[in-house]
């Protein structure tokens, strides 16, 4: 039920919080408060900077194939014209109607193109998929196959049409993966996200529609919920003593809402990601053209599953194009790593372990940094010379079906929301899905209600993973990191990613890599 009237209060500032904020407003909402223990109007979501929720990276995958998960797909197409009306409106704007840390000049989203790679010549199951939904979605022209001859003959038209981007050369660039036994698909109208200004601009559309924000360590981070009766939530105590009291909670820390609502870790579970980054210096220019979007584009492979794995496959490693200032962003997302810690109340929950806190970590898993690195001397391997520069464990939020959780706890008099479950997915719908959320929050069903709701785990049936609990083979504890000395490349050796495969199959101590079973 609808109610403008009602005080809100977010916790976390991240996608999930400012998208729900941002809708809210626009329904009307008059007092709303977002509360965040990291000063992002300051830090500009830079992950450098002491930001290290999910949400503040340099780059996010903008994609629009999603298998049969139709519903994402067509959640994609309806956010692509937002995010370049949002381009326009900051191309037309003067610099001082824009927020420190964005110019005139910069885009949120870059349509440079995005590969989708597998295994094998011909296209598995999930890329047929993707490609059905093309098809019947009306953009089958917009989807290139890197096996057919007549969609390589497209993509020189379509650079004859459309000089600059260099179509064709993106199309037939990544069959030097896996000794070329490779299928792939090119979506034109994909690309990246560029994260940490995109966010910074949806804070700044928050602002301008009456939202208040509480950014600070102390005055922004929470510390306990005011809690009636011993089940309605009536707000929050942040670290520095005060309360902010609330008709309702929307709790949308990211990585960290199991450790704030402990009751969510039947379907939520904390796990990272390991990036790597090159960062091309200022004196070769050549190569920060190379590998700029107009001649690179965003790029995953998917491996097939091995005997042991979650059954299925999943997206296990990819890159990005060089940004303004020559970097170049790695991921490896195969063994998604956990890290159990035990709560007061003597509960093991997987939270966030960054460069940021207490408890830091500098590196990442050196499975994860060697199977990086073959991609790059199979793909970029004028830039061994340089080595790594930096590396992130970038933590997300995975439900047990990847679908996100918009749905009011259980028994909490419908006063504590989550909003929450990014699976790794959920950035490029950040101008809209708040409206989904907030219709949850009103509880107004959508086509989302059933997916989004509170749900449980099937026993018995995997559950991406958060079966397994703080004893399972991922936890980063079994995990043996890389240090600076392996961000050097032996460029003596080119290595192939067929043969880093068995590499990073199996860890020192024969644990087995878990790939999820859900591929979204």
């Amino acid at each position: 039920m609808s109610d403008p009237s009602q005080k809100i209060l977010i916790v976390g500032a991240g996608v999930f919080g400012l998208s729900t904020a941002l809708f809210l407003a626009r329904r009307g909402y008059k007092d709303i408060t977002v509360i965040d223990r990291i000063p992002l109007e300051v830090n500009q979501y830079h992950p450098d900077a002491g930001c290290d929720g999910a949400s503040a990276d340099i780059n996010k995958v903008f994609r629009t194939g999603y298998g049969v998960r139709h519903m994402y797909e067509k959640l994609a197409f309806r956010a692509l014209p937002v995010w370049q009306e949002w381009n326009a409106t900051i191309k037309n704007s003067s610099p001082e109607e824009l927020p420190t840390g964005i110019t005139p000049d910069d885009d949120l989203l870059v349509q440079c193109g995005v590969m989708r790679l597998g295994e094998g010549k011909e296209l598995d199951d999930y890329h047929a998929q993707c490609l059905q939904g093309a098809i019947e979605q009306g953009h089958r022209d917009d989807v290139y196959l890197i096996n057919d001859a007549h969609d390589l003959a497209r993509a020189a038209q379509k650079d004859k049409d459309s000089p600059g981007m260099h179509w064709a050369s993106k199309l037939q660039r990544y069959g030097v993966l896996i000794g070329g036994n490779i299928h792939g698909m090119l979506d034109m109208e994909g690309g990246f996200t560029r994260a940490d200004k995109s966010c910074l601009y949806a804070l700044h559309l928050c602002k301008k529609a009456g939202v208040k924000f509480i950014l600070d360590q102390r005055s922004g981070a929470f510390d306990k919920f005011i809690i009636h009766e011993g089940k309605t939530i009536l707000g929050v105590v942040t670290k520095d003593g005060k309360e902010h009291r609330a008709d309702k909670t929307v709790v949308a820390a990211g990585g960290w809402t199991a450790s704030i609502v402990p009751e969510v870790s039947s379907l939520l579970e904390t796990t990272a990601g390991s990036l790597c980054f090159i960062d091309i210096p200022e004196n070769r220019p050549d190569l920060r053209k190379k590998y700029s979007p107009a001649e690179f584009c965003g790029w995953s492979l998917k491996l097939k599953a091995d005997p042991g794995d979650h059954e299925g496959s999943y997206r296990s490693m990819g890159g990005f194009p060089a940004d303004p200032n020559g970097r170049l962003k790695f991921g490896f997302r195969a063994t998604k790593f956990t890290n159990y810690e035990t709560l007061p109340n003597g509960q093991k929950i997987s939270v966030p372990r960054t460069a940021f806190t207490e408890n830091n970590i500098d590196n990442i898993p050196k499975k994860a940094l060697e199977a990086i690195k073959s991609n790059i001397m199979s793909l970029y391997p004028d830039l061994a010379e340089f080595g790594l520069t930096g590396t992130r464990m970038c933590w997300y939020t995975d439900s047990i079906d990847c679908h996100f959780l918009a749905d009011y706890v259980p028994d909490t008099n419908e006063s504590l929301f989550i909003a929450s479950g990014g699976s790794g997915h959920g950035f490029k719908f950040l101008p809209i899905f708040g409206e989904n959320f907030v219709n949850q929050l009103e509880k107004k069903e959508d086509e989302f209600t059933q997916y989004w709701k509170w749900r449980s785990a099937i026993p018995g049936e995997s559950a991406n993973g958060l079966e397994e609990g703080p004893d399972g083979p991922r936890t980063l504890d079994k995990a043996a990191m890389a240090t600076r000395a392996d961000w050097k490349f032996a460029t003596n050796r080119v290595d192939k990613l067929a043969n880093c495969r068995t590499d990073w199959k199996f860890d020192a101590d024969g644990v087995v890599d878990k790939l999820a079973k859900c591929t979204v």
